[in-house]
């Protein structure tokens, strides 16, 4: 007898791509008198748009679209010289894990968060408030050179199961109640593609472990995730990523049947649109892919693809070179145990996704692809790269050749750039995130952010990133690989709906297309290139749907209208050089402080602190420190604090 489905994705999505409704002559939403970047295959350049049942009428002229306008029945917004480009797509997020970390865990993240001492305070503070023998998850510390051990935890944490994923999620720390509970002691084993850090001397754990594979060593005695929960941090999320600009998400790590069931529990209640990968860490997921994960796409919910994790993260990358990571020859997969499933995957139609880092993991993750294509030829699988940091250039050609996806998250460039010039030899981080030889070989090159591993979300970060390649400390890696802002568009909207199948209904602002739009302050094409950086979006259209920015209104000037209440608005310009102003809003009376940390969390300046009368304000800084020095490159940390209330942006001073 056949297995049951643990659950039918069919019945959510019903309505196919395909099952559109007839276009009309009358639009029921206009924009008009804007700048429109159709990224169509011309780059048609437009003035007006018309949208009629969720998808759009018609791209043209301002007279031209006066044609589908019926008084009293057609929504009028007029853009008074606004940017529109086709919504923006993030080919690598990962939306449910961003709601889990912040509802769900023990928030370890900069900037309250910067060192072991910080993580241990947190992780004591949180357990004062919960009972003995509650399991803590904590999500977000980042420094390599702080990683916390069971000897930094134990104190705090007696009584108490711990376990910390780091910022990227590929390794992560466990304290002596959590590695008894796992039966992890000085005689257990790796496991194949993990590894348990011991003491040098006495070979004990010392509570890290590397990869996923020996990280599920300690989560596989997590307490069961709760699917409502796990619905309910994917509707909490997204509204962030309205808020940044991106209409449609593609969550390629969705690990375990209970995820993707959160995500299906959220579909009536999407703004934006989702495509999923199911993670396979071990062959028997694989199984489960095949038997329930028929390939399925939606218009608000998509899942075509697996994934495949082969290395870790810059640390544990699989290379053929030795690095200072602690391995750099260990794959997270067996080679032969890989090509096997990778195999039957392919032979079931499903799309297959691979996070790689090192050379070698890319050349194993082209060889299982190149195996599977050799025994079931598919010319339109599309099969996907995910990272694909340090190629060589065989590789490329490679992925040219079998049509293979390159899905690339510049911002690393800039947020990790100098981590992986301490990793890696100076001649391998010049190969890293080749995108201009990627377009060269013809290889389709879809852009994402990696949110919130990579804590930008912002789409302006990456189209910069993808253009300028420059690293936090201002150097430029090979600036030989930078490409245009046309091409990084493009990445952003098209590539991106084409690693998804989804060309034909995403990516371009075109008729017949989804009526999804991302509406910018200022125009990509011509503005400086650092100037991109000073750009924020002033709303999204989904499926014919305004959600105007809350921060901002997207008619009017271009100088957003502060919400009243107690707001630290924005700083501009953001990232910054000479000096910047920041903007907040009082709504009564009240002793107020303004202060600048740095990413260590130490204060560089108070800007405000006295009593202040409600009204808007705006306070510039200038870069100094309270001795009115200079202060170098880098985040700097805006805080607001009037009674209670205490209010935390962010800014990037670049010199």
């Amino acid at each position: 007898m056949k297995k049951q489905c643990v659950f039918f994705l069919t019945v959510c999505f019903a309505v196919s791509a395909s099952a559109v409704p007839a276009l009309q002559d009358t639009a029921d939403m206009v924009m008009f008198n804007g700048k429109i970047i159709t990224v169509d295959e011309q780059n048609t350049i437009a003035q007006a748009v018309a949208v009629k049942d969720s998808l759009i009428l018609k791209v043209g002229t301002n007279a031209e679209i006066q044609a589908y306008v019926e008084p009293g029945v057609t929504e009028m917004h007029d853009l008074n010289g606004l940017t529109v480009t086709p919504g923006i797509i993030d080919a690598h997020a990962h939306l449910m894990y961003y709601g889990q970390a912040e509802n769900d865990f023990v928030n370890l993240r900069p900037p309250d968060v910067q060192d072991i001492a910080d993580v241990v305070a947190t992780i004591g503070a949180h357990i004062q408030t919960i009972e003995p023998g509650e399991w803590v998850i904590g999500d977000g510390f980042f420094r390599l050179e702080g990683i916390p051990t069971k000897d930094d935890l134990d104190p705090v944490s007696p009584d108490n199961p711990v376990f910390l994923n780091s910022l990227g999620g590929h390794y992560g720390s466990a304290n002596s109640r959590a590695l008894e509970i796992a039966g992890i002691d000085a005689n257990t084993p790796n496991p194949a593609g993990g590894i348990i850090d011991r003491d040098d001397v006495t070979g004990e754990p010392t509570g890290i472990f590397w990869n996923h594979p020996a990280m599920d060593l300690i989560r596989r005695y997590y307490p069961p995730f709760d699917e409502e929960a796990l619905t309910y941090d994917v509707i909490w999320a997204q509204d962030a990523y309205i808020a940044a600009g991106v209409t449609s998400f593609q969550d390629v790590n969705v690990r375990q049947p209970v995820r993707v069931r959160g995500y299906v529990g959220a579909v009536d209640s999407l703004k934006i649109r989702g495509y999923l990968s199911f993670t396979i860490e071990r062959p028997t997921d694989a199984a489960f892919s095949v038997e329930n994960m028929v390939p399925t796409q939606g218009p608000w919910l998509s899942m075509i693809c697996d994934k495949f994790l082969l290395d870790g993260q810059p640390p544990t990358a699989y290379t053929y070179d030795p690095h200072l990571g602690p391995s750099y020859d260990l794959p997270t997969w067996n080679p032969d145990t890989l090509k096997k499933v990778v195999k039957d995957l392919h032979r079931a139609g499903h799309q297959l996704a691979f996070h790689v880092i090192g050379d070698a993991a890319i050349d194993l993750g082209l060889d299982a692809i190149e195996e599977a294509l050799n025994e079931t030829p598919r010319p339109d699988h599309r099969h996907r790269l995910e990272h694909v940091v340090l190629p060589t250039e065989q590789a490329i050609q490679r992925m040219s050749t079998l049509g293979v996806i390159a899905s690339v998250q510049p911002l690393v460039i800039y947020t990790s750039g100098e981590l992986y010039k301490i990793v890696f030899d100076e001649e391998i981080v010049q190969r890293m995130k080749p995108m201009r030889s990627f377009l060269d070989a013809g290889v389709k090159l879809a852009l994402g952010t990696d949110y919130p591993t990579v804590p930008l979300l912002h789409p302006k970060y990456t189209l910069w990133s993808a253009v300028t390649r420059r690293t936090l400390a201002g150097d430029v890696i090979a600036p030989e690989e930078c490409i245009t802002i046309q091409e990084a568009l493009y990445a952003h909207t098209m590539g991106c709906a084409y690693a998804a199948f989804e060309e034909d209904v995403k990516g371009s602002i075109e008729e017949g297309k989804y009526a999804d739009m991302t509406i910018w302050s200022g125009d990509l094409y011509t503005i400086p290139t650092d100037e991109l950086l000073n750009l924020f979006v002033r709303g999204i259209v989904v499926a014919g749907i305004v959600y105007e920015n809350p921060q901002t209104g997207v008619q009017g000037d271009l100088h957003a209208t502060v919400p009243d209440g107690v707001e630290l608005y924005y700083n501009y310009p953001n990232p910054f050089n000479a000096s910047t102003r920041i903007v907040y809003n009082l709504q009564k009376a009240g002793f107020t402080s303004l202060k600048i940390y740095n990413n260590f969390g130490q204060l560089v300046k108070t800007l405000v602190n006295h009593t202040q009368l409600p009204g808007k304000y705006i306070v510039e800084w200038d870069g100094t420190d309270a001795n009115d020095l200079r202060v170098s490159s880098g985040q700097y940390y805006f805080q607001l604090t009037q009674g209670d209330r205490i209010i935390v942006k962010k800014a990037l001073l670049l010199k």
